[in-house]
């Protein structure tokens, strides 16, 4: 064998340590694009980027190979910032509503790029993750206004999924009719029950009667396919671009800090962050909801909100959802088995 072969070989070999080294490099970046779609961070960090060149420039020891050694490792980068954005691409997430729904613009923030999935009902929405048609789910969950949506907590406690993160949005509600409609012109309002809430004192001011519909975003469509001038809809302003509507007025909610949060949710869920949350339901037993809150209490916790809802299908019978300050461990959720008939334990998530 002459030096050539010898040197062939010794190549052959470091090329398959480069190409394994390679491979387990990208398939690591599964958990970076999961932990960057699941927090908002985006793809690309230059900062990040700009430090790994520095710290691993420094490893070569031959200063003429240096410079090659960092463009090789600027492609390495590039590449792996593309196989992320594939990765996250192939994510679907599912809403209720249609595109211009406060679902579908908090999915665009959360996951910008991925595909979303319109769906006409928060069951929808769940029975898509739990069918895995989705790989996650968005529901609007609480606003500072109308408060939680009761069919959310219901859906929470009958569907296997637990909460990835929380999304609060900025919600500004606007009266949106056809062109040529004003405001005097206006008898009837459509919108989602919890829009009309909202905007319960203008509704009132403004002399016209509230229409409950499916969605704020499907109340713009109706008004717009109408063209009547004497009706309009509550809903983001997005859809008056959307739909060819006028906008009437802006910012008629009550609230000003009008906040509406979102539920990320999957069926693996999170356990890292810094809120917990669960569903607890008693036994026949006096004083549980008080033991549930000392149980919580003696561990360290700070139960931050608690949630009454009936349960489906027992009469005058009640679930709790809590929500807790920090991560609940395993001996929490066993001295609550004690008094508790059931616990769902939803995730320990980031807050957005």
């Amino acid at each position: 064998m002459n030096q050539l072969e010898k040197a062939r070989i010794e190549i052959d070999s470091i090329d398959r340590q480069i190409a394994k080294l390679y491979e387990q490099r990208m398939d690591t970046l599964k958990d970076v694009a999961e932990y960057k779609m699941k927090t908002g961070k985006p793809i690309v960090d230059h900062s990040r980027e700009e430090a790994i060149i520095e710290r691993n420039a420094k490893f070569i020891q031959n200063e003429s190979y240096r410079d090659s050694y960092v463009r090789l490792l600027k492609f390495v980068i590039k590449e792996s910032c593309d196989h992320q954005r594939a990765l996250a691409a192939k994510e679907i997430i599912a809403y209720a509503g249609v595109e211009g729904a406060f679902a579908h613009m908090a999915a665009e923030h959360v996951f910008p790029g991925n595909k979303k999935l319109a769906k006409a009902s928060f069951d929808e929405v769940f029975e898509a993750v739990v069918n895995k048609e989705a790989q996650y789910g968005i529901i609007p969950f609480e606003n500072t206004n109308s408060g939680l949506v009761g069919e959310v907590l219901d859906g929470l406690l009958k569907y296997p999924v637990k909460i990835e993160q929380v999304r609060d949005e900025t919600i500004e509600q606007c009266l949106l009719g056809v062109q040529g409609a004003t405001l005097k012109d206006i008898e009837l309002v459509y919108s989602k029950d919890q829009a009309l809430m909202q905007a319960k004192r203008f509704i009132a001011e403004l002399g016209a009667r509230p229409v409950a519909y499916a969605n704020t975003a499907l109340a713009a469509r109706f008004v717009a396919e109408q063209n009547d001038i004497h009706i309009g809809a509550i809903a983001a302003k997005e859809n008056a671009m959307l739909y060819g509507l006028h906008v009437l007025a802006s910012n008629i909610e009550e609230n000003p800090q009008n906040t509406t949060r979102f539920l990320v949710v999957s069926l693996k869920g999170s356990t890292k962050g810094i809120r917990s949350s669960l569903i607890v339901t008693f036994k026949n037993d006096v004083g549980a909801l008080a033991k549930v809150i000392q149980i919580i209490s003696d561990h360290g916790l700070d139960m931050c909100s608690i949630q009454s809802r009936p349960r489906k299908g027992h009469p005058f019978e009640y679930f709790f959802f809590i929500e807790i300050i920090g991560n609940i461990k395993d001996d929490v959720l066993n001295d609550l088995k004690e008094v508790c008939e059931q616990i769902k334990y939803l995730g320990t998530y980031p807050l957005g």
